[in-house]
């Protein structure tokens, strides 16, 4: 909630605040902007990051009730695992609401209408045991689909699985995120290279396992744990392009998520 709305709220909460009152999010800023919008994660879509962008409501866990309002919402692009939280009744509500719903990155659509692409009943396969598509294919179709718009695009791309190898104290599920991570920032600088006026941050909402790394052996990385939950430890913010000054000191939580509101409006 305070990278998507720039506010802080109580653990749980989905861009609302501590009275429930829904906080209008930066993709909603940009839909106010005729800017084309996306989310793009590697977790059920309608988990607590994605859905902070999209939508509001009062406790994270209620992913039914997500997937409902995400099928109202009117964003052009919506990725990543979960199609078990979107009943018959909610797919009809996206029709309603000109959206139409894949489950092959590769199925035909309509270009004119909504995108949802569920890919997975639960969350992707973790990328260390072969996630198809990959969270790199997600994004370029994402980015072909949404850069399409002359007022521009706004597309929240989440590796949401880095957080569970840290809960589960898992190197070789870390590494392998990590590694999908890598693909994917060095897709998006790229895309970013060969489309100047395009801003890309790269931040995270918190470290997870007070993972420590140790030099090993033949330059093996011997990997400690000090917790199986969210730690205090710092997170980098990492920005290319107009604007990327602005991230490139020490910064609230919630300076992002204004920064980024004020990037749409100023752009």
């Amino acid at each position: 909630t305070a990278l998507a709305t720039g506010q802080k709220t109580y653990n749980g909460a989905i861009s609302v605040g501590h009275d429930g009152t829904p906080i209008k999010t930066v993709l909603e800023i940009a839909k106010d902007y005729q800017m084309s919008t996306g989310v793009v994660a590697t977790s059920t879509v309608t988990h607590a990051t994605p859905a902070s962008f999209l939508t509001h409501i009062d406790y994270r866990k209620k992913e039914a009730e997500i997937a409902r309002q995400m099928a109202k919402s009117e964003a052009d692009i919506i990725f990543g695992g979960g199609a078990k939280h979107w009943s018959d009744d909610v797919l009809m509500d996206l029709e309603k609401h000109n959206g139409q719903y894949i489950v092959d990155l590769n199925d035909p659509y309509d270009p004119s209408r909504r995108l949802v692409g569920l890919f997975s009943a639960d969350a992707l396969e973790p990328h260390h045991e072969g996630r198809n598509p990959t969270t790199t294919d997600m994004a370029i179709k994402a980015i072909d689909i949404l850069d399409n718009n002359t007022e521009g695009f706004f597309l929240m791309i989440e590796e949401s699985q880095v957080d569970w190898g840290g809960h589960s104290n898992n190197a070789e599920y870390i590494r392998g995120e990590m590694e999908s991570l890598s693909d994917l920032v060095q897709m998006c600088l790229d895309y970013q290279r060969e489309h100047p006026n395009v801003l890309v941050v790269l931040t995270a909402d918190h470290e997870c396992g007070g993972v420590a790394v140790h030099d090993s052996n033949n330059g093996n990385l011997d990997i400690q744990f000090t917790s199986d939950y969210h730690s205090a430890n710092f997170v980098p913010v990492w920005a290319s392009g107009p604007g990327a000054n602005f991230f490139d000191a020490m910064m609230d939580n919630t300076d992002i998520g204004n920064q980024l509101i004020k990037y749409v409006k100023n752009r």
